[in-house]
């Protein structure tokens, strides 16, 4: 993972256009589903980054949907979920042909059985999963 530093270095200063150079990069030079551990630590342990909206980090994760994606960030999720992987989460929820829903609602709904859950996350969790439980298909 050559360019593990540099991307970390990046993203902690909120540079997105640095970000996603170095994102393109690896994509293109690298073993990108190496990476989504590293990146998904960084998250966790720095919650309250501006990631975008979605930016580049989620975009890069997002071209490995279906292909190990998920994975890695429901890993993340059970480890520490922050705003921005619960969102993510909420994402892939949106997909209209997802394969085992119930899977990922239930991760969804076990934030709120976690005593380390700050209220703000709880109640945009809770706004998350009120929405999934009542959207049309």
């Amino acid at each position: 993972m050559k360019y593990s530093e540099d991307l970390k270095k990046a993203i902690l200063d909120e540079n997105f256009t640095e970000t996603h150079e170095i994102l393109t990069r690896i994509i293109e030079e690298d073993e990108p589903l190496n990476y989504f551990s590293d990146i998904f630590s960084l998250m966790e342990n720095n919650p309250n980054l501006d990631y975008g909206m979605p930016g580049p980090v989620v975009h890069f994760m997002e071209k490995y949907y279906k292909k190990g994606y998920e994975k890695e960030l429901l890993l993340s999720i059970k480890r520490k979920p922050i705003i921005h992987t619960i969102w993510m989460l909420n994402r892939i929820l949106n997909d209209s042909n997802l394969e085992n829903r119930e899977i990922y609602m239930h991760e969804m709904e076990n934030v709120l059985t976690r005593e380390d859950v700050d209220p703000k996350l709880r109640k945009e969790t809770e706004r998350f999963i009120h929405f999934q439980n009542n959207k049309t298909s």
